[in-house]
């Protein structure tokens, strides 16, 4: 891991002492992990040679019903739970302690943080269609090859692919071998470990960040001292303590989530393809919509290539269509729930049916408008709006936190015309909750999912069909497997299209894409209804076709005209502060360096406001640069980085983001 940390640390242009402490658990960073992670328990043992003793001592009649008690028991047991069933006081212990009949000793307790979450998998393994078999098949060939080999396994939502996995791992622990698998999201961490330990028993290790310190460090040790050789985690998981690493699995690896937003700014999925490479493992990349650059490398060799056409058990994909919301606004009809979709989830609840409902946009209300004067409520810290929250009944900023209360009248022409817009996950639970009255519905978000298990707690309910109708953001969307699911609704659907990023028509086909693989996973068929004002943009029209490799083609030719990845490295620099003229000043003298030192050599856009100018009360400027040759950009950086801290420009307000997954 040291090796990959140097790596990581010359390519991202992150601190080595920061790498490294991304690189360990919490703990180890305490100055007494013993004490600080390590949990211990009482436990009471009977001395090897307590019957001698027995002999020598007089003992009282409780003392004598301790030591009995003591000697059915095949394991040491807790004193707390000896106590509490027999009601004996510590002193008796104390006393028999001093006698040498037994021992209260400490011992460590490692904390299970699947305790309580259920795996729905069979523990046998389940037949494979022909194009899994031959997918595995050829998957174990390249595990044969015993070297570094990195495979794109392209299969459509519902193809079968954790069973492939699942088989691959079975097949490289029947010879000592260690494999990691890594997730986009905590939320499915818990219920695929879970599965895979249904499977393979205690092997199985979870490592992500919404474990305690104590959890974390306890699985962490396992996997260090070789108790555990299969590890499931989030993208932190990359740097799991393995010793005999030969898999490294990347689900969904198109997702962003696998992007870290603050230094060192990696990306878990092309750190697992580094160490995948210094470990000489087999590297399987896996999705139903994979990213482009993987796509393209897949196209050109550079990856090898497998794909899962078909679902599993011959099922059909879902129906998709489009609903033209122009349409119903002609018709004067002003729910944002359309009236083909309200039908469409009357039939599924009247047959005992499950639907999804996704939009991507939490709180009640998008902003708050005043109609005299055109003003939308800001955030004081950010340059965006607040939105409604009903359940706190004020207006929150989903940057900074920022809350208040919602005001009387306007604060800058104390017009009493305040009027709410935009639709939320919180208006839309609401509004179904008035059209089906008798509904057991459901909202899944950042907000109620705040509370730890609070997610698993909610889609499990979903997953006995305890709810008939779930609402919720991104969130449902992700890798998971509902039977019972014959319709999908997605609102808003192309919102995201309009964001300023060159990867927002790929970002959306993503998203729509694997929403829609949530319908028509159990034996009934599943369709698809996406609410749309923009139903003409190529986008939406392939992923009604289930078309991606259409949508490749046009997405690429893009990219090519356009100068960006995979035919370019990209970079950004960012210089924020408090004060808006302290960040242009820094910005203007890296620019001046940039020019300096990659004229020629890189091309450089900028300086410039970022689309999102002021974020947490730090204003932003960024250089967006581009170059043909990844090691020709960084050399270009570490020049410009070594001259600006000659110069003293403060590097504290300087932020570099290698290959950027967002240019917001």
């Amino acid at each position: 891991v040291f090796h990959l940390a140097q790596w990581m640390a010359d390519y991202y242009l992150a601190p080595l002492g920061e790498v490294l402490k991304t690189c360990l658990p919490p703990s180890l960073s305490a100055s007494n992990p013993e004490t600080s992670a390590i949990k211990t328990q009482l436990v009471v043992r009977l001395e090897s040679n307590f019957e001698e003793e027995l002999q020598r001592q007089t003992l009282t009649t409780t003392q004598l019903l301790v030591i009995d008690r003591l000697r059915t028991l095949t394991q040491p047991v807790l004193l707390s739970s000896f106590q509490a069933q027999s009601g004996v006081s510590t002193a008796v212990f104390k006393v028999l302690e001093k006698k040498r009949i037994l021992r209260v000793v400490k011992e460590r307790v490692f904390r299970d943080p699947l305790q309580g979450v259920s795996g729905t998998l069979s523990v046998s393994q389940l037949e494979l269609t022909l194009e899994q078999r031959q997918s595995l098949e050829k998957l174990n060939g390249f595990l044969a090859e015993d070297s570094f080999v990195p495979v794109l396994l392209h299969g459509v939502t519902g193809s079968g692919k954790t069973e492939i996995y699942l088989q691959l791992i079975e097949t490289l622990l029947a010879r000592e071998k260690d494999c990691l698998v890594l997730m986009p999201e905590i939320g499915l961490t818990p219920r695929v470990a879970s599965e895979f330990r249904t499977r393979l028993g205690q092997t199985v290790a979870i490592l992500h960040s919404g474990l305690g310190v104590g959890e974390r460090y306890d699985e962490w040790w396992r996997i260090r001292h070789g108790h555990a050789h299969v590890v499931i985690g989030t993208r932190s998981a990359i740097f799991a303590p393995l010793a005999n690493l030969r898999l490294i699995v990347v689900d969904e690896e198109h997702d962003d989530s696998f992007k870290q937003q603050e230094s060192p700014r990696y990306n878990g999925r092309d750190l697992a393809l580094v160490r995948g490479k210094m470990n000489g493992a087999l590297v399987v990349l896996g999705s139903a919509t994979p990213a482009i650059e993987t796509f393209y490398h897949a196209k050109n060799g550079k990856y090898r290539y497998l794909r899962l056409s078909a679902r599993v058990q011959e099922r059909p994909m879902p129906k998709v269509k489009l609903v033209d919301m122009r349409s119903e606004f002609a018709l004067e009809h002003r729910s944002v729930v359309s009236r083909e979709l309200e039908t469409a989830i009357r039939e599924r609840l009247e047959r005992k049916e499950q639907v999804l409902v996704l939009i991507n946009r939490r709180g009640y209300s998008a902003f708050l408008l005043c109609r005299s004067c055109g003003q939308n409520l800001q955030c004081r810290n950010c340059s965006i709006s607040l939105a409604f929250h009903k359940s706190r009944n004020g207006l929150l900023c989903h940057y900074c936190g920022f809350q208040q209360k919602v005001p009387t009248h306007c604060p800058s022409c104390q017009s009493e015309y305040l009027y709410f817009l935009g639709e939320g996950t919180e208006k839309i639970e609401t509004l179904l909750a008035e059209t089906f009255p008798d509904v057991r519905l459901a909202r899944l978000d950042r907000d109620t999912a705040q509370r730890k298990n609070a997610r698993s707690q909610i889609l499990g309910g979903f997953q006995k069909r305890e709810v008939d109708l779930l609402v919720g953001t991104q969130m449902i969307s992700k890798g998971h497997d509902f039977p019972n699911v014959t319709l999908v609704g997605i609102l808003s659907a192309d919102q995201s299209l309009a964001f300023p990023d060159f990867r927002s028509a790929e970002r959306t086909f993503h998203l729509l894409t694997q929403m829609s693989g949530r319908a028509g996973r159990g034996e009934l068929p599943g369709e698809v209804l996406i609410q749309t004002y923009y139903p003409e943009h190529y986008c939406l029209k392939f992923v009604t076709g289930h078309d991606y490799d259409g949508f490749y083609e046009k997405e690429i030719r893009f990219r090519r005209f356009m100068h960006y990845p995979p035919f370019v490295g990209l970079a950004v620099i960012q210089a924020r502060d408090k004060h808006l003229e302290a960040a242009a000043d820094t910005i203007n003298r890296m620019g001046k360096l940039l020019r300096e030192f990659g004229k020629e050599r890189v091309r450089i856009l900028g300086p410039a406001l970022a689309p999102l100018a002021r974020i947490k009360s730090e204003y932003r400027f960024q250089i967006i640069l581009k170059s043909a040759s990844r090691k020709m950009l960084n050399a270009v950086l570490k020049q410009c980085l070594a001259e600006a801290e000659r110069q003293d420009i403060d590097l504290r307000r300087v932020h570099i983001d290698i290959d950027p997954v967002s240019l917001m």
